[in-house]
């Protein structure tokens, strides 16, 4: 999990120098090229910290962990079953 965050960190970084390399050359493709790589690091991040607390909460409290997916779980059976 913790390697979703360094991916993602790695990303953003190199989308920022690709993103820089474009306004220098001004190859505005490249620029647009960078500044989406950024975001899907930035979303990779923001994934690889959100497994990263829900496994700590798991950890920390399985039954309550359990709970939570069998209410989900049960919540889902529910509202596919009446269509």
């Amino acid at each position: 999990m913790k390697a979703e965050q360094a991916k993602g960190g790695a990303e953003k970084w190199l989308g920022k120098a690709q993103d820089c390399l474009g306004e220098l050359t001004h190859d505005e493709q490249l620029q647009t090229e960078g500044v989406a790589r950024q975001a899907a690091g930035q979303l990779q991040q923001t994934y690889g910290k959100a497994l990263d607390e829900v496994s700590d909460f798991a950890r920390r409290k399985p039954l309550a962990s359990i709970a939570i997916v069998a209410g989900v779980g049960m919540l889902l059976g529910l509202l596919l079953r009446r269509r």
